[in-house]
């Protein structure tokens, strides 16, 4: 549960801090920033992301625990050269994407020091270290809300906020070494058959989210070459806060739901696991369409309440083009990767991920989509809700998991009651009254069609937890 807590609370202090960046430094050079940052999380996803996934899946093994410490040790290190030479090659060529000699180099500084914390906190979770992740997460945000605002206050330029991010990040995993020690654990043990397997289970997820990466990368860049740097940086707004928040709410229907299914699979068998799926996307679906038609009708309150001056109108007007993109991109990680992982064929995502990548290097050669900002919102949409119908095609080839027709409609119905009825709550004052407001009337509206058809099996379930009895698991109707 503190993971969880934790997580949460780590997913507002990164929205927030986006926000007050955003604040300070004003479109031009928030847009440099945040193609640093963009780039930062491609090469952290491409050279370390492999690292933090082999270490969730492999570092709390009691046997060879020393050899998998050392071995991520290695590869780690491996990775920093790998990351510093693909850096130095973009230079060699005089590619630096618009940024500068200066910000590019301090594009590999970012990565290294964000996988080094990612790294850790898995390591971490793995280990049961909740003490020490909770103190990691705590000693980050608190460096940052400090150090970092105080750097991009007094300076206003991308350059010394992108250094300082990095520098109190890596201090903030210093400050928790020792924790991270593994007795008997030293470089001379890396196994190079152990870190083979490392990079054969992790492969298909991170070569996936890279192309997905590099979809925003692309549409960044071409925005900030054609329409300069104050344009990308309004897209780049738009498009990061809209996935920080898509990103931190599926992360229940994501990760736990999942876990969920893989232990119905252990206890009841496959085909128990496979209804469990099936359940998982109707829920998963009951959160991300609420989401979504709630965030594009209430755009106007959410960027009153939080967006900075010099982004408003074009937030609001981007955050309708965007929102049905973000829905497709959590859709494919919350209801069809699962499929995937069950049947353990992971592939089809990397496919799918190949599919909306080709599809938006086509979209964004047309005038149409390449004329404004507006025209490569659209393009990035498109190109994901292509991705989600490959890989929803993908999923029933590979394992046939078909949820309730009956629920999505429910969902689907009420969620299109819900934007209707919250829609004119936007003309409350002041904004915060109409977002508390639209909360209660929007989930007051879905509370009442998900019990009221028994949604999931959702009021099963909490009948059954009324009572003084043993209760059935979410997803298990009665009869």
């Amino acid at each position: 549960m503190l993971y969880a807590v934790v997580f949460f609370l780590n997913a507002a202090a990164n929205f927030v801090l986006g926000v007050a960046i955003s604040a300070l430094l004003g479109p031009a050079e928030f847009g440099r920033y945040a193609t640093v940052a963009l780039g930062a999380s491609i090469l952290a996803m491409a050279f370390f992301d492999w690292l933090r996934l082999s270490s969730i899946r492999f570092s709390a093994a009691g046997e060879r625990r020393e050899v998998t410490a050392a071995s991520l040790e290695a590869s780690y290190i491996a990775m920093i050269v790998a990351a510093v030479l693909a850096v130095g090659a973009l230079r060699a060529l005089g590619i630096d994407f618009g940024m500068g000699a200066s910000l590019l180099w301090l594009t590999p500084l970012m990565a290294i020091a964000y996988a080094r914390s990612d790294y850790t906190a898995a390591q971490m979770r793995a280990r049961s270290q909740q003490g020490a992740y909770a103190a990691l997460a705590g000693i980050r945000q608190s460096l940052t809300f400090t150090v970092v605002i105080g750097i991009a206050t007094e300076t206003r330029s991308a350059g010394p906020v992108v250094a300082a991010l990095a520098a109190t990040t890596l201090l903030s995993i210093v400050a928790l070494g020792p924790a991270m020690r593994t007795p008997g654990a030293g470089l001379a043990l890396a196994d190079r058959r152990t870190i083979g397997r490392f990079i054969a289970y992790a492969k298909p997820i991170v070569v996936s989210s890279v192309l997905y990466l590099m979809i925003a990368f692309i549409d960044r860049q071409l925005a900030f070459e054609r329409f300069g740097a104050a344009a990308a940086g309004k897209l780049s707004l738009a498009t990061d806060l809209g996935f920080r928040l898509f990103f931190a709410i599926n992360f229940m229907p994501e990760t736990l739901l999942f876990q969920y299914a893989v232990q119905r699979e252990a206890e009841e068998g496959r085909p128990a696991a496979e209804r469990q799926i099936a359940v998982n996307i109707v829920l998963s679906f009951a959160v991300l369409a609420p989401l979504t038609v709630g965030y594009m009708v209430m755009a106007p309150t959410f960027e009153a309440l939080l967006v900075p001056a010099a982004f408003r109108g074009d937030y609001a007007r981007l955050t309708l083009l965007l929102a049905p993109g973000l829905f497709a991109f959590c859709a494919i990680y919350s209801m069809c990767n699962p499929v995937f992982q069950l049947a353990r064929k992971t592939w089809p995502l990397t496919l799918a991920a190949a599919v909306a990548l080709i599809a938006n290097l086509i979209l964004i050669r047309l005038p149409s989509f390449s004329a404004d900002v507006d025209g490569l919102a659209r393009a990035y949409t498109i190109s994901f809700v292509l991705g989600l119908a490959a890989a929803a095609t993908l999923a029933l080839s590979v394992r046939p998991v078909y949820p309730s027709v009956r629920d999505l409609l429910t969902i689907a119905v009420a969620t299109a009651v819900m934007g209707f009825a919250i829609r004119p709550i936007n003309a409350i004052q002041p904004p915060i009254l109409a977002a508390a407001l639209a909360l209660v009337v929007g989930g007051s509206i879905l509370a009442a069609a998900i019990l009221g058809f028994d949604v999931g099996g959702c009021r099963t379930f909490v009948v059954a937890r009324l009572r003084p009895s043993p209760s059935p698991a979410v997803g298990r109707r009665q009869g």
